[in-house]
């Protein structure tokens, strides 16, 4: 009887018999043996569905819910809300942006140097003074030309493409890997004070993070566009168009044509073996015509020429020769500990920025973080996180073998970090989603770790940086550099006042003599290129230089211990030595850290 009644239930009455017999053939023969084995008749089942439809239902029985863990409870509710925690993370970059930016030029030169190479292309599209990075200063050539060289609005570009780096990393990212370990990311990065002060100056690497992020977005969508399909005829466009983005990444800095490599190199590992050739081809033949064009234009190569000083043993001295195959080997394994065991480590504020120690124990522990996200990866199956792997891994290798151990910087490694920490996150958060919520909080803490870390550090820079901003905002354009910088900046400007308009003024940091002289061009040494007066006399004299700076530009720029940067000490007292009459002190600036013009009497 309990079979029938769990077969006919409440909503099979007996009148539903003709419609089973027709719909479910099998359930009504079924029944039907079940009615005339119990001896059933129509008025009995009648009554008994009847009784059975008063009855309350019976509750469905219970499915046994699986309990979420931590992650994947946060995995849930960040994957839900990613786009509003994306635009809070971008919010707070902005802020920090705000708080930590710097209205003046650097005293590393570099930026100004692209300001003034952007302002020499404005003028004649055959001048452009820098000769590598040339991507940036083309750039900067355009809002120059329409609003001249305003410090402001040419930083604001820097914090746009810092902004825009990372909205271009969350959009490659975003279905490729966990939320858990993407927004982390994001928000680290939005809160870094090496991030957010490069987004305030005119460097390349704002614009660099931009292009690279730029990359492997549209990589991801070419290898997704292109799988399974070997034909040209409708996948040309694709190899060309990554081809162009390679070009203007390394065109923006010369070890971005490593990337083409990495395309390659990623082809390779999934075994699509004509798409790494394709790529390949696609790369060369944009890259031969944007070349020609350079040298068409301005009549160089901008890859030979940096490549040459790169392979020097001394990039300030050619006459020590070129590096040999172990002096390669020897600098790869020094900047690995430069840059790992140090610079890496501050830039995410473990490390004192005074620090000089490069402890080993640092580089152990990042090897063995990217091995086990390489486990993961390799295990996963994530072709786009071994193509973030394969790139961190071969930029920063190619970085650490041509980088000269005098250009000790942090942003060599800085423009590298959202893949360093998409490799630590991934590989400890796949350590532990398998296990219990509460072996689980280890993610959860070294999240915490990395994002306080950094927002403390930004947040001190920040209180610091206020009063200086204020000040920069309000038209003091000197407060913050020390008086050093400060005497030789104010002695830029008076050159440009008060000195008659066809005088040519030699300087240390002609760019940032430039930036703070109105515009007003100075002819740049950077070496002391001789130790004889006649030699120097005549190199001056044949650029027509009138007039020279001499500043006390420290060599420790946080320590005023009399140490200064000697080169055009060096160059004028040769002339000194044997025609004093040539040199003619016309003016100081400062009585602390002073600077002093000469003009020179041929």
């Amino acid at each position: 009887m309990e079979i029938v009644h769990s077969i006919f239930h409440v909503q099979s009455p007996f009148n539903q018999i003709n419609i089973w017999q027709k719909e479910t053939p099998d359930l009504y023969l079924t029944a039907s043996a079940l009615l005339y084995t119990c001896n059933i008749n129509k008025t009995d089942f009648n009554n008994m569905a009847k009784q059975q439809k008063n009855q309350p239902a019976r509750p469905a029985p219970l499915k046994s819910v699986k309990q979420l863990t931590l992650l994947e409870r946060w995995e849930k509710k960040l994957a839900s809300n990613q786009k509003t925690a994306l635009f809070i993370s971008l919010g707070i970059s902005l802020l920090f942006s705000l708080l930590l930016f710097d209205v003046k030029v650097s005293e590393m030169n570099d930026d100004s140097m692209y300001i003034e190479g952007g302002y020499s292309f404005s003028q004649d599209i055959h001048q452009l003074a820098s000769a590598n990075a040339q991507l940036y200063p083309l750039f900067l050539s355009l809002p120059i030309k329409f609003f001249g060289v305003n410090l402001i609005l040419l930083k604001a570009f820097s914090v746009l493409f810092m902004t825009l780096a990372l909205v271009f990393i969350y959009l490659a990212f975003k279905d490729r890997m966990p939320m858990v370990v993407l927004l982390p990311v994001i928000l680290i990065l939005a809160v870094n004070s090496y991030i957010q002060y490069y987004a305030s100056l005119t460097f390349t690497e704002a614009l660099y993070m931009f292009l690279q992020a730029t990359f492997i977005w549209y990589f991801f969508h070419v290898m997704d566009k292109t799988k399974g399909i070997n034909s040209l005829k409708t996948t040309w466009y694709y190899w060309l168009l990554l081809g162009l983005i390679v070009i203007l990444l390394s065109s923006c800095k010369n070890l971005g044509i490593a990337a083409a490599g990495v395309v390659a190199l990623s082809f390779l590992f999934q075994k699509r073996f004509l798409h790494a050739l394709y790529s390949v081809v696609g790369i060369l033949l944009v890259r031969f015509p944007v070349e020609q064009l350079k040298k068409s234009v301005w009549d160089m190569d901008q890859f030979n020429f940096q490549a040459n000083i790169l392979k020097q043993i001394d990039p300030y001295n050619a006459s020590k020769g070129m590096e040999t195959t172990s002096g390669f080997i020897n600098r790869f394994l020094d900047n690995t500990g430069l840059y790992i065991a140090k610079r890496l480590y501050q830039v995410l504020a473990f490390v004192s920025g005074e620090s000089i120690a490069t402890p080993g124990a640092l580089i152990f522990i990042t090897v063995v973080l990217f091995i086990i996200a390489l486990i993961f990866i390799i295990k996963n199956r994530n072709n786009y996180l071994l193509l973030a792997f394969i790139y961190s891994l071969v930029m920063m290798g190619v970085t650490f073998v041509v980088l000269q151990q005098q250009w000790d910087q942090h942003r060599y490694i800085m423009i590298f970090l959202p893949f360093i920490l998409m490799m630590f996150f991934y590989g400890i958060y796949s350590l532990v989603i398998k296990s219990s919520s509460f072996t689980q909080l280890i993610y959860i803490i070294f999240i915490g770790i990395f994002f306080f870390s950094s927002f403390i550090a930004s947040s001190s820079k920040a209180s610091k940086n206020f009063s200086t901003l204020k000040k920069n905002l309000k038209g003091d354009v000197y407060y913050g550099y020390t008086d050093d910088w400060s005497n030789f900046l104010k002695m830029s400007a008076y050159c440009a006042d008060s000195l008659p308009p066809n005088s040519f003024v030699a300087s240390r940091k002609a760019p940032m003599s430039f930036i703070y002289g109105h515009g007003k061009k100075f002819y740049p040494i950077y070496t002391q290129f001789s130790q004889d007066p006649d030699t120097i006399l005549t190199n001056f004299k044949d650029a027509k230089v009138t007039h020279v700076i001499m500043a006390s530009l420290r060599r420790n720029p946080k320590k005023a211990d009399g140490q200064v940067i000697t080169t055009m000490h060096g160059l004028l007292q040769a002339i000194i030595k044997k025609y004093p009459e040539k040199i003619i002190q016309v003016k100081q600036i400062g009585e602390t850290e002073p600077a002093y013009l000469f003009e020179i009497k041929y």
